[in-house]
């Protein structure tokens, strides 16, 4: 249980930190002031920092975020809803111990598979803002 409870928190971790790039890559990459832009999404929820940051990007024409990449980032929404809010609930208060350990098996399965694929788009992210940061640092 200890090992989940720390990737469960590194998935949340990832996510946060991928939210985190987008509206930095969309403030650096955007015309005007860097601190105006980030404004824009600074409280915003995901679903708007998609839509503004897929709008940049098609303008802009910087195309580093593949399609099925777009797709894992709408996903997320529901993917942190149900680790933040569910994952718990779905094995804890089943009181048949053999049926708790099975669900609690497959929710584990299913935190594996979320950390991998988000972990891995959270790194190609951050390589991006890292990039996106340095090169137009000094747009303005």
């Amino acid at each position: 249980m200890e090992l989940f409870k720390v990737v469960h928190s590194e998935l949340l971790m990832s996510m946060q930190y991928l939210e985190q790039d987008l509206k930095i890559i969309y403030a650096t990459l955007k015309d005007g002031q860097f601190n105006d832009n980030y404004e824009i999404l600074a409280d915003a929820p995901l679903g708007k920092i998609l839509i503004e940051f897929r709008k940049l990007d098609k303008e802009k024409g910087f195309a580093k975020i593949k399609p099925k990449d777009y797709e894992l980032l709408e996903d997320i929404r529901e993917i942190r809803n149900y680790w933040a809010h569910q994952c718990y609930l779905d094995f804890h208060y089943i009181d048949n111990d053999q049926e708790k350990y099975e669900v609690f098996q497959e929710v584990k399965r299913r935190l594996h598979y979320d950390e991998q694929r988000v972990y891995d788009l959270q790194q190609r992210m951050e390589k991006l803002r890292i990039s996106v940061v340095k090169k137009y640092r000094n747009k303005k």
